[in-house]
């Protein structure tokens, strides 16, 4: 007889770390990785910037990647000019 207790635990492990690298953020969450406040994410969101979100009737989720992308395109380059030695 095959026992699947022990498999089930390392099924159900991997489920959970599946579900949760696919799963979508709240504008809290957003708010707390981006270090801003909620009413600033829903601001960006009536005003059409920042990320890109999901809505699903009243819901409103974010997925990380669209966050990730977001933080990409709101970096800034800086580059100290050649003829510019530091002091």
């Amino acid at each position: 007889m095959l026992n699947v207790w022990p498999n089930s635990d390392v099924a159900l492990e991997k489920s959970s770390t599946d579900r949760s690298s696919k799963s979508t953020l709240t504008d809290i969450e957003v708010a707390s990785r981006l270090g801003v406040s909620r009413f600033t994410v829903r601001s960006w969101r009536l005003k059409g910037v920042g990320p890109r979100f999901l809505k699903m009737g009243r819901a409103v989720r974010y997925r990380p990647q669209d966050v990730d992308d977001y933080e990409r395109q709101a970096l800034v380059e800086t580059q100290a000019p050649a003829d510019h030695a530091p002091l």
